[in-house]
């Protein structure tokens, strides 16, 4: 699977509904996105803790409303011309996904997300096997599996090697996560020790084809990417 890198992100500004519209006229497989707790319990699309990077004005996110964070513009930092773009919710980027497509919705604040982010699944149109929930967290994937064990959850990896594979499976089994998505892509035998172990290996971020291609012999679910167009066509 090609996955859109916060929505086609190279050609919008990340993590807006046009960055995801664009993703699947891109024809990715399914789209990457952050998503943070508003200060009203909205669930809203934005990579950072506060505003300032992309919207040139700084309000934290969870201390403010989702009224107030839609008045920012998220593009600001975009030095493409673009037409503004508010911070989207999670409902209106799950109405832009195809019945074929999926998303994957990377948590970046804690487990208190998990109630709100239940229920907008559940008020979704989507199957579950068209979602699968990231975090770096530990905590947050275990909250989901208890709850929601039906729906897919992998842990997110930042990895510096060498890696201790036995480390990782284990936080994989303590916390009932289905897959590793981690970063390195130089190393075979971590994918091996995953795979073997019944996991999922899905790597971001690959925006070279070379790169891509290795990934894709040694097995991995999929590939998380800001150019998914291109990679697409390098590919197939």
């Amino acid at each position: 699977m090609i996955v859109a890198h916060r929505g086609a992100s190279d050609d919008a500004p990340e993590n807006t509904l046009d960055a995801f519209r664009l993703a699947w006229s891109q024809n990715a497989d399914a789209i990457e996105g952050d998503f943070r707790l508003t200060k009203d319990e909205q669930i809203v699309c934005i990579h950072d803790e506060d505003t300032s990077r992309t919207c040139g004005e700084k309000l934290i996110v969870a201390e403010n409303t989702y009224v107030e964070l839609s008045k920012l513009d998220a593009s600001a930092y975009y030095k493409g011309d673009v037409a503004p773009q508010s911070i989207p919710l999670l409902s209106d980027i799950f109405k832009t996904i195809p019945n074929n497509k999926g998303i994957y919705i990377e948590v970046k604040c804690g487990p208190e997300i998990v109630p709100a982010l239940i229920t907008a699944i559940i008020n979704s149109n989507l199957r579950k096997e068209q979602i699968s929930i990231i975090a770096f967290d530990d905590s947050v994937v275990k909250a989901l599996k208890s709850v929601a064990p039906h729906i897919k959850a992998n842990l997110l990896y930042d990895v510096a090697l060498p890696v201790d594979s036995s480390e990782l499976l284990d936080r994989l089994k303590n916390t009932k996560a289905d897959g590793l998505s981690s970063n390195n892509i130089n190393s075979k035998e971590l994918i091996n020790a995953i795979i073997q172990a019944s996991f999922e290996y899905h790597s971001w971020t690959v925006d070279d084809s070379k790169t891509a291609k290795k990934l894709l012999e040694w097995g991995v679910n999929s590939i998380t990417t800001n150019r998914p167009g291109y990679l697409r066509q390098q590919l197939y």
